[in-house]
């Protein structure tokens, strides 16, 4: 892909927003962000607008596609996610100052959902499309990281818990073992954007849980002033299932049970973990 000079992006002579495209990734406190930025959004209005996947928004819609896109990239796919990139470009063109879009799904299915077993596979067609279809604006690109043992864990978890993955841990280690690494991730978006328009954060790098993404904030130009101005998180959210949960859980997803009716127990399964808490208890 050709890189595109930030500096021409222009409309009418004019020059467009700063846009800051947030692409995860999946168990990296994406969600947690969302929360922190929904809760602040006062604060952090006249420096940055952040908009976030809330039920039947443009974002979410954006990200979805992306995410079924990356696993079946046939040609309704791929024009589904062009219309919505179209249609968010043309609802930020229609503002002023910094935006920050945030997804955790825009590089793709994570490992462990729909045969996917390296990381992102489809990263470099979603930003070419990402890219095109965002034009004229030019956006920089952010990821998270977070140390990959203790990252395919939290997705094992999350594959087991929300996406009917059936095999076990050491299943999934066998699976994913050649997944790549994130400098790996990190080459391929230099080679296609660029370092200058390219930011990979460590989550260990940030501070604490309950002020998530201070690094992708400042990135996106919010101040010091404002940022210690922010309110924390009350409490964690999204938090992995135990050990005795993410088992039973696992084994009903081996029995192919309709959607809705897997669902409802998953539901209970998570209300109830202290039912199947291991270890410890007299039989």
């Amino acid at each position: 892909m050709a890189r595109v000079d930030k500096l021409a992006a222009t409309k009418g002579g004019t020059a467009t927003r700063r846009l800051v495209i947030h692409c995860g990734v999946q168990k990296t406190a994406t969600t947690s962000l969302h929360h922190f930025a929904a809760r602040n959004s006062a604060v952090l209005s006249p420096q940055l607008e952040v908009l976030t996947p809330g039920k039947g928004t443009r974002t979410q819609k954006m990200g979805r596609a992306a995410m079924m896109f990356s696993l079946d990239p046939s040609l309704e796919n791929k024009d589904r996610f062009i219309a919505l990139i179209g249609d968010l470009r043309d609802h930020l063109l229609g503002g002023s100052g910094p935006v920050l879009v945030s997804h955790e799904n825009l590089p793709g299915a994570m490992i462990g959902k729909g045969g996917v077993v390296t990381l992102y596979p489809m990263l470099e067609r979603i930003i070419a499309l990402l890219e095109t279809h965002f034009a004229p604006l030019v956006p920089d690109y952010a990821f998270y990281t977070r140390d990959m043992m203790a990252w395919k864990k939290s997705v094992h978890n999350q594959a087991v818990k929300s996406d009917q993955y059936p095999h076990s841990w050491a299943d999934f280690q066998r699976e994913t073992k050649d997944c790549g690494t994130w400098g790996d991730l990190e080459s391929r978006m230099h080679a296609i954007i660029g370092g200058d328009r390219t930011r990979f954060f460590r989550l260990e790098d940030e501070g604490a849980a309950g002020r998530p993404a201070l690094q992708l904030l400042r990135f996106a130009g919010v101040t010091d002033d404002v940022i210690d101005a922010l309110a924390d998180l009350p409490n964690q959210r999204n938090q992995s299932l135990n050990r005795g949960s993410l088992e039973f859980l696992r084994k009903v997803n081996a029995l192919g049970l309709e959607r809705g009716a897997r669902r409802k127990v998953a539901d209970l399964v998570q209300q109830s973990q202290p039912l199947f808490a291991t270890g410890g208890a007299p039989r």
